[in-house]
């Protein structure tokens, strides 16, 4: 929290910045899902991050929510709610393919890492 108020008078400041941003979803056993995103300079090297924010995923649930019952916009909700069924779909059948290959190699006894010759 602050302990001061942001002054009322602003100035504009115009920055000629050419910027990328690149988010991703991650997992932790600490922090459960999270969106974060890096902020990165095109002219460097891309491992180089000059900052990264770690926003988790429930606070953006959190937020999406409280938005949704100010605006009584229920519909949104929905349409949110769908979306992420949609997706999470993809992510289950996606590991569980991944998955099922694992089972089949060690069914197998098959090491990926050696030749098949």
């Amino acid at each position: 929290m602050r302990d001061h108020t942001i002054p009322k008078f602003r100035t504009p400041i115009k920055l000629d910045l050419e910027m990328d941003l690149a988010s991703s979803l991650e997992f932790s056993e600490k922090s459960g899902l999270s969106v974060v995103s890096y902020l990165l300079n095109p002219s460097l090297d891309d491992t180089e991050a000059l900052d990264e924010v770690n926003t988790p995923f429930k606070d953006l649930i959190d937020e999406c929510l409280e938005v949704g019952k100010f605006t009584k916009d229920y519909q949104s909700l929905y349409c949110i709610a769908h979306e992420l069924n949609r997706f999470s779909e993809q992510f289950r059948e996606v590991a569980a393919n991944m998955e099922d290959s694992v089972l089949i190699l060690d069914l197998f006894d098959i090491d990926p890492e050696k030749d098949l010759e």
